[in-house]
């Protein structure tokens, strides 16, 4: 039998491995919970940035620079849904810097149906720890950075910088769900993913 590292990339799938799940983004409920869901955390986001805030001003961290000081509020919507859409880009990268950092080439693509941007490594198989860190990434980097931000901004410079934060943490719904149900398998799991959704592979035919 062969064992594996706990972090490793494969080119091929090793003898033994069978196909126990497949992940997909095919039911229009399961979208309308994950919506839902995502919904929630950013909201719960918003609610701990301001918390985290207004710790910063009771403890005198908060007079940084404010870019935006004088700025429309029609533009500052405007301003707000362009930094979204680059955070986005962004967020897809750092899947993709992640993949690289452990030897597998990614692709990137757009989902228009389903509505999701992708990185993807469906050449490869990772296994279990080693796909939920690239999962996991980019809501771990973009909420550090995040929260280094809010230490040197104020105002409404402030607001877009917890507002970006806040969406990534909505938009890492999808991460967050594929974490989950990764968890459940044994280490040795291996995973590929291709984009819109990822199979899992184990040393049995059960499924859990």
């Amino acid at each position: 039998m062969v064992i594996l590292p706990r972090f490793a990339v494969l080119t091929n799938l090793p003898e033994g491995y069978q196909l126990v799940r497949r992940i997909t983004l095919e039911s229009p409920r399961l979208i309308i919970v994950l919506n839902l869901v995502g919904l929630a955390l950013l909201i719960g986001a918003v609610l701990a940035y301001q918390l985290f805030y207004t710790l910063l001003s009771a403890h005198g961290f908060a007079q940084g620079v404010n870019f935006l000081a004088d700025i429309q509020p029609l533009f500052f919507a405007i301003l707000t849904l362009v930094a979204i859409f680059v955070m986005l880009v962004i967020h897809e990268l750092i899947h993709g810097v992640a993949f690289r950092l452990f030897g597998a080439k990614p692709r990137y693509g757009i989902s228009l149906e389903k509505g999701v941007a992708f990185a993807a490594a469906d050449r490869y198989y990772l296994t279990r720890d080693t796909y939920v860190i690239v999962g996991l990434a980019p809501l771990f980097v973009i909420t550090l950075i995040t929260i280094a931000l809010m230490t040197v901004t104020s105002g409404e410079t402030n607001t877009l910088v917890a507002l970006i934060g806040a969406s990534n943490v909505g938009g890492s719904v999808g991460d967050l769900w594929f974490f989950t149900i990764c968890r459940r398998f044994p280490p040795d799991l291996l995973v590929r993913d291709f984009g819109e959704g990822a199979e899992l592979y184990a040393r049995s035919y059960s499924t859990l």
